[in-house]
């Protein structure tokens, strides 16, 4: 094999990684995506992480039973939803296309300052 002949295989074998590299990309963007907890299936809710089938069963029957999520709030309501849940999985869902507003899900209190006694 002459030198020619090595940059060539060289840069078809390159321009094969690069190519496999970015439809990687693609995928994984895919998979990252936000899902609508009010317009998603099962399927579709189960490629959050975090929502395995019992809680993407749980999501449609409130939906069903409900209608849609306003809140976070709504959320919450459904068995399995907890205040950290919730927090786990913001970052991945949305409300009607709307990002969640995962600060709101914490269900904790702000702490009085303390008094100064003099």
């Amino acid at each position: 094999m002459n030198a020619s002949t090595s940059r060539r295989l060289s840069w078809s074998v390159f321009r094969r990684l690069l190519l496999a590299w970015v439809a990687s990309l693609v995928l994984l963007g895919q998979a990252w995506a936000v899902v609508d907890i009010n317009s998603a299936d099962e399927k579709l809710l189960r490629t959050v992480k975090g929502i395995g089938p019992i809680k993407a069963k749980a999501i449609l029957a409130y939906r069903a039973k409900n209608g849609a999520f306003r809140s976070v709030a709504d959320l919450r309501k459904v068995k399995g939803f907890g205040a950290k849940t919730v927090a786990r999985i913001g970052s991945e869902i949305s409300i009607s296309g709307k990002p969640v507003a995962v600060a709101a899900t914490s269900g904790t209190k702000p702490t009085p300052l303390p008094r100064n006694h003099h």
